[in-house]
């Protein structure tokens, strides 16, 4: 008897609006009750808008050079960025002032990367060389709790473990692990070559890196095993793993490749083609095996492990390209900033078919 062909998924787009900055949008990002979002970009500044309407709430003024990241608390209306002003500024989104300065390397030490813990706790920041990680209370001014000796070379990427473990920083000659209280590393993992990008499986099984050499490395977090994959057309400058951690989506270059981490061998990675420019992001759905990817084409893309073409692509801005793309805390948002400036928002519809 002939099987029946699997259905693809038919996902759709709507327009909520769009929004200019003005300059090039570092980071798009969504409040973890999904009501607000926000951007920042390298004129400085730091805004939020209402999901639901695009309605602006506030333009957050203190970053008097550009802002290159920010992230939302966990369970909060908080918000931390960071710039080339060289301090991390803590946001109280409700009522939309600066709640602290904190600085990390002085000026001319560019914060490039936060990370809030899992349960909120706690803030991670590295600027340059440096890495520093503050408790945030809100009743009492935020603490310095950890502040590890300077890397040999610049940070390049951050992440907690899963559940809290300590915080994972990538550089020149691989990555480690670091807990609160500890003077060392507990964990280092060792590569010869520069991680550009790192990301850890959602269960804390895997650490995989991005590298320059156009390169995925693969590292288990319980073992000294780990694998290599090679043969890239470029530096890989993106990894995320989809929310349950079955496949591991990587960029390079305009090359978007998957691998299957249920029997994970080394072996078997699917290029999946449908951007014709550098792939700048890549956002995982949060609770379905869809990925989101943006590229200097201008285009978004949607792609789900089953098929290596995209579920969508849809181009978003004509005038240039993308630099950055998150999805909403329900996985039915989607925003997207821009090189020009422009910031776009859109309902995401047929996904949870």
């Amino acid at each position: 008897m002939p099987r029946l062909a699997k259905r693809q998924m038919a996902v759709t787009l709507s327009p909520i609006g769009r929004a200019m900055l003005g300059d090039y949008v570092h980071r798009v990002a969504f409040a973890s009750d999904g009501t607000r979002f926000a951007a920042c970009s390298t004129s400085g500044q730091v805004a939020v808008w209402e999901v639901a309407s695009l309605k602006p709430v506030y333009e957050l003024k203190g970053h008097q050079q550009s802002a290159l990241t920010l992230v939302w608390h966990p369970k909060r209306q908080e918000l931390a960025s960071g710039g080339q002003d060289g301090l991390v500024r803590i946001w109280n989104a409700n009522i939309g002032e600066e709640r602290a300065a904190l600085p990390i390397g002085g000026q001319g030490s560019w914060v490039e990367h936060l990370a809030w813990s899992p349960d909120g706790k706690f803030l991670a920041a590295s600027a340059g060389k440096q890495l520093r990680i503050w408790n945030i209370d809100l009743a009492v001014p935020p603490q310095l709790a950890a502040e590890v000796p300077d890397y040999k070379t610049t940070i390049s990427a951050l992440t907690w473990m899963p559940r809290g473990d300590g915080v994972v920083a990538s550089a020149y000659g691989g990555a480690w692990l670091w807990k609160i209280g500890q003077e060392k590393p507990v964990r280092p993992f060792p590569y010869d070559g520069a991680l550009l990008t790192i990301a850890v499986s959602p269960n804390g099984e895997y650490l995989a890196s991005g590298n320059l050499d156009g390169s995925v490395h693969l590292f288990r977090t319980d073992s000294d095993q780990n694998w290599h994959m090679s043969g890239y057309p470029v530096k890989v400058t993106s990894v995320r793993f989809d929310y349950n951690g079955l496949n591991l989506f990587t960029a390079s270059g305009p090359s978007l490749v998957a691998w299957n981490m249920k029997k994970f061998e080394g072996t078997g990675g699917r290029l999946f083609k449908g951007h014709l420019g550098w792939i700048q992001e890549i956002a995982c759905h949060p609770s379905r095996s869809i990925m989101a990817t943006v590229g200097e084409d201008g285009l978004l893309c949607l792609w789900s492990p089953q098929t290596t073409k995209p579920l969508l692509s849809q181009e978003v801005n004509k005038a240039g390209g993308l630099s950055c793309v998150a999805w909403g805390s329900s996985g039915q948002c989607l925003a997207t900033g821009a090189s020009d400036g422009g910031v776009s928002l859109f309902s995401v519809h047929g996904v949870e078919d």
